[in-house]
């Protein structure tokens, strides 16, 4: 499944690369996920739950992270599993940072992301899989907004909170509203 997509965000391209660069506070600004630590080879261990309604699916895997500060550019490489129907995703990202014409002070940041889904997961990708993740970047750019407003990084907590679900129902709903919205707009056409 391919996707790519672009949203903006507070902050001169440099500050904003050093705070992506920061995997364990962008995790919080991705519903369901944590970090876990990392591994002897520096990859990030953890996880995300994902809430289909009352059923909740956990995945657990690990993220390689490289970052080129002066180019303003970064990828991720991640693996993860679920014990349930055995589902398995890859998902290899790639994001580029510029100066947001369009906001003064904001920068640009262009994803691309590929994804191998398995199991459970490949019927869904088939048939949902990229306005699914249009609606999760939607999310995730509102919060690293949220996020970048604030200048200092949050402080260290003895024990992180438990992540909140990524409530799939609510991402699906996003989609279907946005869908009935194209398919009203197309009808207002249609008899013009």
């Amino acid at each position: 499944m391919h996707f790519e997509g672009e949203f903006s965000v507070p902050g001169k391209p440099d500050d904003v690369i050093r705070r992506f660069a920061d995997v364990e506070r962008m995790a919080r600004c991705m519903p369901g996920a944590v970090i876990d630590g990392r591994d002897e080879q520096g990859n990030y261990l953890g996880g995300m739950l994902v809430a289909f309604g009352p059923k909740k699916i956990k995945f657990k895997g690990r993220v390689s992270v490289d970052t080129d500060m002066a180019a303003h550019t970064g990828s991720l490489h991640g693996r993860g599993a679920a014990d349930m129907r055995a589902a398995r995703i890859g998902v290899r990202i790639n994001y580029a940072l510029r100066d947001d014409p369009a906001a003064v002070g904001s920068t640009l940041v262009k994803l691309t992301s590929d994804a191998e889904v398995g199991g459970v997961l490949a019927d869904f990708a088939r048939t949902g899989g990229v306005p699914f993740a249009n609606a999760l970047m939607q999310d995730f750019s509102r919060r690293v907004a949220e996020e970048f407003a604030t200048e200092t990084p949050p402080q260290e907590v003895p024990s992180p909170p438990q992540p909140v679900p990524l409530a799939a129902h609510g991402l699906l709903w996003q989609v279907i509203k946005a869908k009935l919205a194209q398919f009203a707009r197309w009808l207002g056409f249609a008899r013009a």
